[in-house]
């Protein structure tokens, strides 16, 4: 509860009271800390989808392979049909 009371604290001085120095710097601060906290929150996930059992990573891999050979398919070229006429 300490520490809420002291963010707040430093939220209303730099929203009421703060010059654009400041403001400019502390928004650079804030920059940086967002980074740094995506970059932990990533590697927390990362370490997570690591524990996963295997059986959704080749789920993962059949459904690449799948969607690009489909992809390949849609592809082709087809043949132009030959009319009877052309036939004989």
């Amino acid at each position: 509860m300490f520490y809420a009371i002291i963010a707040i604290l430093i939220l209303m001085y730099y929203i009421f009271i703060a010059p654009k120095t400041v403001k400019s710097t502390m928004n650079m601060i804030s920059l940086v800390g967002i980074i740094a906290l995506l970059l932990v929150l990533t590697g927390m996930a990362l370490m997570r989808l690591i524990q996963s059992p295997p059986e959704i990573f080749v789920g993962i891999g059949m459904s690449a392979v799948g969607y690009y050979s489909l992809n390949d398919v849609m592809k082709l070229s087809t043949k132009p049909k030959k009319s009877k006429r052309e036939k004989y």
